[in-house]
């Protein structure tokens, strides 16, 4: 079955996000449900918030199995390995993460924060 117009531009939306994300690699750290650190490739901004991608699921976005997901900016940090791992070790440790620890990475500031 052929597809239409809305599902070959969807699906070319979806292969040009994951190129960029290929050529940029900007990682970034969500909080998620309870304050689990996840690592995720930044994929786009837009006023729905920060779209942000599993990096092990690129291959699937860029087909349609599984798409971007957008979360809040607050739930958005910068990316640094050794506070990436401290965080693990704590939700491993306690199911729980430390607002200190959060603090130390800085949120992620994208295009659409208004400028005071």
């Amino acid at each position: 079955m052929p597809l239409s117009d809305v599902q070959l531009a969807a699906r070319a939306i979806r292969a040009q996000w994951v190129e960029v994300a290929h050529m940029q690699q900007q990682l970034v750290i969500v909080q998620a449900l309870g304050g689990k650190p996840m690592k995720r490739v930044l994929m786009t901004t837009s006023e729905r918030g920060v779209h942000v991608a599993d990096p092990g699921l690129l291959e699937e976005i860029k087909t349609g199995i599984h798409a971007p997901v957008a979360v809040l900016p607050e739930q958005v940090f910068n990316f640094d390995e050794l506070i990436f791992d401290e965080l693990l070790v704590q939700w491993r440790s306690l199911k729980q993460t430390n607002a200190e620890t959060w603090a130390k990475l800085g949120n992620f500031q994208s295009m659409y924060d208004s400028v005071d």
